[in-house]
């Protein structure tokens, strides 16, 4: 069997008295609750100003994100606009190709009653 001495020491554990809180009516050490404070505060504002960066590098990034996103779909009308373009182009040279054949100038001038004058005839190239 324990002793009574034994038995009421484990069943109350003590703290170092540094650590022991004060109790009621006893005055705080001084300067301890001050410096706390201060570095609370101090930590407090440095975490705020932490999240608020990491919050602003977000924001801008997902902006930036955005922008990026709109700017290479523009891009890309531009390309298509630029492909219709070139092959509108090809189809009218095509074109114009097919109606300044030789000998469809040659018929139309006869429907019209146009004749050749081998001697008035310069040859232009481009």
């Amino acid at each position: 069997m324990a002793l009574p001495e034994y038995r009421a020491a484990i069943a109350e554990p003590t703290l170092p008295k540094k650590l022991a809180e004060p109790k009621k009516g006893q005055p705080e050490p001084i300067g301890y609750k001050v410096v706390r404070d201060k570095y609370v505060k101090l930590e407090k504002f440095a975490i705020t100003i932490t999240l608020f960066s990491a919050l602003v590098v977000l924001l801008l990034s997902l902006a930036t994100q955005v922008t990026l996103s709109n700017q290479n779909r523009a891009l890309q009308d531009l390309q298509n606009d630029s492909v219709a373009i070139g092959l509108e182009n090809q189809n009218l040279e095509q074109e114009v190709q097919e109606l300044s054949r030789y000998d469809r100038i040659i018929e139309i001038a006869k429907e019209l009653g146009l004749e050749m004058n081998e001697a008035n005839v310069r040859n232009v190239t481009r």
